[in-house]
């Protein structure tokens, strides 16, 4: 059973962040950001063309994969998707390369992570290059633990980690 995503999120108190759905019309966008090294280097490893670009980042694959633009200020900072099968549910982001170091992966992470898990998926996972050192401490302080486990994806070596969803203290 698939479960629902949401179609648009705003978070963020300092700066405002909007991670919204992607349509054909980002995938010029997209084609740019992954046509440069510092991004496809741990996206698939080489140029995305823009056939591909439109295939798989505007909405084509819903409700099984989703994706988001994440927006700052009003423009388009990365990417992140949801993706989801009878079995597992995780996450894949990227932010664009002079864009990156500024916090805005994490927070739309750990945004999009929240709702997805008050809506039912639990056990949502990423697997981030080992060699990507940044990718790592990002999904962390989105709130993803290390499991433990190791895959392989495109090349790379992996690190699972899983959603660990913040608990309310209370008083």
């Amino acid at each position: 059973m698939l479960l629902s995503c949401p179609g648009e999120l705003v978070v963020g108190a300092t700066e405002r962040l909007r991670l919204r759905r992607s349509s054909p019309n980002d995938a010029g966008t997209i084609t740019a950001w992954l046509s440069d090294e510092r991004v496809h280097r741990w996206w698939g490893g080489a140029p995305v063309p823009l056939e591909e670009v439109i295939e798989k980042y505007t909405g084509r694959r819903e409700p099984a994969v989703v994706v988001y633009l994440i927006e700052a200020g009003g423009c388009a900072v990365g990417l992140i998707q949801a993706w989801q099968d009878d079995v597992e549910r995780g996450l894949d982001m990227f932010v664009a390369a002079d864009e990156q170091g500024c916090g805005r992966g994490p927070a739309a992470a750990q945004a999009l992570a929240e709702d997805l898990s008050r809506r039912g998926w639990h056990d949502l996972t990423v697997d981030p290059a080992v060699g990507n050192a940044a990718a790592i401490r990002a999904w962390a302080r989105a709130g993803f633990v290390a499991t433990g486990r190791r895959g392989l994806d495109d090349g790379h070596e992996t690190l699972l980690m899983t959603f660990r969803p913040q608990t309310d203290s209370g008083p």
